[in-house]
C-alpha cells in the first residue's frame, strides 16, 4: 500500500482531500486536521462509484480500505476549512516565555497569528487586562484584600494591580492562608512578589485558619479529618472555601469591601459550564457579591499560559508541588474550558463576555446557610452536612 492514502472530505463547500497516513484511524485523522471526528460519516468508495457506510472510526485504514477510497460527509454545511484554514504567521523572539494564538479577520484575508512574549511583555499584556478588570468592576483607591498563594495567577496579579496606578499600594492588602501542606510550600514564592512590589504580607498561620474556619478544635489536623469524611474530593475544595473565609476575616479588619482572588480565564469559564450545565446564573465577572462583601476577578480574561509567562520560574515550582486531583467531575469543565480555547482562539474569551453580561442581568444573591454561616448557592445535601458537622464540631449557628 502507498505510504500515504488520500481520503476525500466531500461537503457543501465541495471536495478536499487530505493525506493520511495507512496506520492512521479516521479519528486520528480528523484530530491532526482539528476537524471533529463526531461529526463525521464515513463511507468506502469503490471501483463503480457507490458508497458504501462504514463505521470504523478507530481501526486503522489499512484494515479495512483495500482498493477503495474513503470519503467522508460532515453533518452540517459549515465551511471547516474556511474556519481553520489560511496563514499561519508565527512571531519568534529571544527569551519568550508564553505564546499565544489569535485569528485575525479581514476581507480575503483570515489568517491565524502566533506570538512569542517575553516576560516583560506578558507582563504588560495581563497588567493592561487586569486595569481594565478594575476599571468594569468601579475600583477606586480603595482598601482591595488580594488573595495570593505563590502561584503563577497571584504573582501576576499583585504585580498587575500595583503597575495599574488604580490602587495605592497602602491600599493592596496581599494575603495568604497557611495551613494546607501542598499550599504552603509557596510561601517563599508569595515573601518575594510582595517584596518585590515593596508590599507586606499578611500571613494566616495555621491556628487562626482554623478558628476563622470555625473548626471547634483548631490545633486538629483538620487536612487529614477532611481528606477521610470525603476521600473523593479534593483538599482544593476545603482550600477554596477557606481561602474566602479568611480573606473575608481580613477585610473585616482593615476595612475592606473588595476581596480580589487569581482566578484566569480557564477557571472562570470553567465554572461557568458548571452553573450553565446545573441551570444556574453563572457567578458574576469580574466581580459580584458573596455575602457582605465583592468577590473581584481581575484575571478573568487572561489566559493561565499567559499568565504563567510572567514569573516562568515561579510557576515551575508551583507545578512541581501540585498534587494529582481526583474530581473527574472537575475536570471535565476544566477540560472543557481549556479545549474551547484552544480549538478556536478567542472563543473562550467571547463566551466568557457572554456568560457574564446574563451574569449581571440575572444573578440574584446567595442563599445563607445559618448553620454554617456561609453563603450557597444551592441547598447543601443532608449527608454531606451531617460529615461538615463531625469535621467542624458543634454548630453554632443553629
Amino acid at each position: 500500500m502507498d505510504p500515504h492514502i488520500n481520503v476525500v472530505i466531500r461537503s457543501a463547500h465541495g471536495d478536499r482531500t487530505l493525506s493520511a497516513r495507512p496506520e492512521e484511524s479516521m479519528v486520528d485523522l480528523c484530530r491532526r486536521h482539528e476537524l471533529p471526528a463526531t461529526q463525521m460519516t464515513a463511507y468506502l468508495r469503490g471501483g463503480a462509484g457507490d458508497l458504501e457506510l462504514v463505521v470504523s472510526p478507530l481501526a486503522p485504514l489499512d484494515t479495512y480500505l483495500g482498493d477503495r477510497q474513503l470519503i467522508l460527509f460532515p453533518n452540517r454545511n459549515l465551511n471547516y476549512f474556511g474556519l481553520l484554514g489560511g496563514d499561519h504567521i508565527v512571531h519568534e523572539r529571544p527569551g519568550a516565555s508564553a505564546w499565544l494564538r489569535t485569528r485575525q479577520h479581514g476581507p480575503g484575508d483570515d489568517r491565524f497569528v502566533t506570538e512569542y512574549l517575553t516576560p516583560e511583555q506578558a507582563r504588560t499584556l495581563v497588567t493592561s487586562q487586569v486595569a481594565e478588570a478594575l476599571r468594569v468592576a468601579a475600583i477606586t483607591d480603595e482598601p482591595l484584600v488580594v488573595g495570593v498563594s505563590g502561584g503563577g495567577d497571584s504573582n501576576a496579579l499583585l504585580g498587575a494591580i500595583v503597575e495599574s496606578g488604580l490602587v495605592s499600594r497602602g491600599n493592596i492588602h496581599p494575603v495568604m492562608m497557611l495551613g494546607i501542606p501542598d499550599w504552603d510550600k509557596g510561601i517563599e514564592r508569595a515573601e518575594a512578589i510582595c517584596s518585590e512590589h515593596q508590599l507586606v504580607l499578611r500571613r494566616v498561620e495555621e491556628r487562626e485558619t482554623a478558628g476563622i474556619l470555625g473548626f471547634a478544635d483548631p490545633d486538629r489536623d483538620w487536612v487529614s479529618a477532611f481528606e477521610r469524611l470525603f476521600p473523593e474530593d479534593d483538599l482544593e475544595v476545603l482550600g477554596v472555601y477557606g481561602v474566602r473565609r479568611v480573606l473575608q476575616s481580613v477585610a473585616a479588619e482593615c476595612g475592606a469591601r473588595r476581596v480580589v482572588i487569581g482566578t484566569n480565564l480557564e477557571d472562570c469559564l470553567a465554572d461557568a459550564l458548571y452553573c450553565l450545565a446545573r441551570g444556574k446564573v453563572p457567578f458574576p465577572k469580574p466581580a459580584g457579591p458573596i455575602g457582605e462583601i465583592d468577590i473581584v476577578c481581575p484575571l478573568w480574561l487572561s489566559p493561565k499560559a499567559l499568565i504563567d509567562g510572567c514569573y516562568p520560574k515561579y510557576s515551575r515550582e508551583n507545578y512541581e508541588a501540585r498534587y494529582p486531583s481526583r474530581m473527574i467531575g472537575r475536570a471535565y469543565y476544566y477540560y472543557l474550558a481549556q479545549m474551547l480555547g484552544d480549538a478556536y482562539p478567542g472563543a473562550a474569551q467571547e463566551i466568557l463576555r457572554g456568560t457574564s453580561q446574563l451574569s449581571r442581568q440575572h444573578f440574584e444573591p446567595l442563599c445563607h446557610d445559618r448553620e454554617f454561616d456561609t453563603p450557597m448557592m444551592a441547598e447543601m445535601p443532608f449527608d454531606v452536612r451531617l460529615k461538615l458537622r463531625g469535621l467542624f464540631g458543634a454548630p453554632s449557628h443553629v
